[in-house]
């Protein structure tokens, strides 16, 4: 799609972006469970108060030159902020190269690219903030599932621009029936295990944030992905809940409480990365 020179350009761009929007989401996962601004008071070490310079906010840069400390009290600051920026870069940066490789049209691309990175940005911040509290934020949930839908709305406009590739009807409608189809059977079917596994454990088995996440999936990637996402997450929730379990003096049985939130959004981006290839390989294996 793009030569080398722009490819290289773009790649940086990606990752500078994504430490830069990650770190700004550690100041919002921080602040906004505890009812503060995100922009007021500015950054400032949270054990002496002193203020944040702009060349000691610089991220991952700074992190390391400081050696994980504030540069005033010398308090040390947890890797979490460096783990953060890194992880966001590099998903920034994967995001990028996963869709350069396509073949899309530029506009498409571009209209993938902001998308995909404003869903990689809730997951961090939902990740990080359901971690700390147990909880979900609405404008990660409702707003995934928001995200989707006009996501999808706009490329359903996008058919209807004199000269698009398909006249039907039907095609010219399925961006948007495939959003609110994955919706609901991404809302449907955990808000289902939510109800079946409240009524066997005789408490609420999950919060009603984690099903409106996975209608966030399905709104934004559809049906199938919503299906793959709950198997993967479950898959990855039930082996660290085991390991969890082996390595502490918890017993099975017991209640042993455990975020499903990261869960589902470990389990989007492997389907954002790789979901369809384990699909057609798991078809394959049910071929004769």
């Amino acid at each position: 799609m793009i030569d080398g020179g722009y490819y290289l350009i773009g790649c940086v761009f990606s990752f500078m972006l994504g430490s830069v929007i990650s770190s700004f989401l550690n100041v919002v996962a921080w602040r906004v469970p505890r009812g503060e601004s995100v922009v007021s008071p500015p950054s400032h070490c949270p054990k002496c108060s002193s203020p944040i310079k702009w060349y000691q906010n610089i991220p991952i840069i700074s992190y390391l030159a400081l050696r994980g400390k504030c540069a005033n009290c010398k308090e040390r600051i947890s890797p979490r902020y460096l783990t953060v920026e890194i992880v966001g870069a590099l998903l920034f940066l994967a995001v990028f190269i996963r869709l350069i490789s396509s073949e899309m049209p530029l506009a498409t691309f571009v209209i993938y690219l902001i998308v995909m990175w404003i869903w990689v940005s809730l997951m961090i911040v939902g990740s990080l903030i359901d971690f700390d509290h147990k909880l979900l934020p609405d404008f990660v949930t409702v707003g995934g599932m928001v995200l989707g839908v006009v996501f999808s709305a706009i490329f359903t406009v996008m058919n209807f621009f004199p000269g698009a590739p398909n006249e039907e009807l039907f095609r010219k409608f399925f961006p948007s029936l495939f959003s609110i189809s994955g919706l609901c059977v991404g809302f449907g079917l955990l808000g289902l295990v939510r109800l079946l596994g409240s009524m066997a454990f005789k408490r609420e088995a999950m919060g009603m944030g984690d099903v409106f996440l996975m209608g966030a999936v399905g709104a934004i990637f559809g049906p199938v992905a919503a299906i793959f996402t709950i198997v993967a997450s479950s898959l990855f929730g039930s082996i660290v809940g085991v390991a969890l379990v082996a390595l502490s003096k918890t017993k099975f049985g017991r209640y042993f409480e455990i975020p499903y939130g990261p869960f589902i959004c470990l389990g989007c981006l492997v389907w954002m990365f790789a979901g369809n290839e384990i699909v057609q390989m798991y078809l394959k294996l049910l071929t004769p």
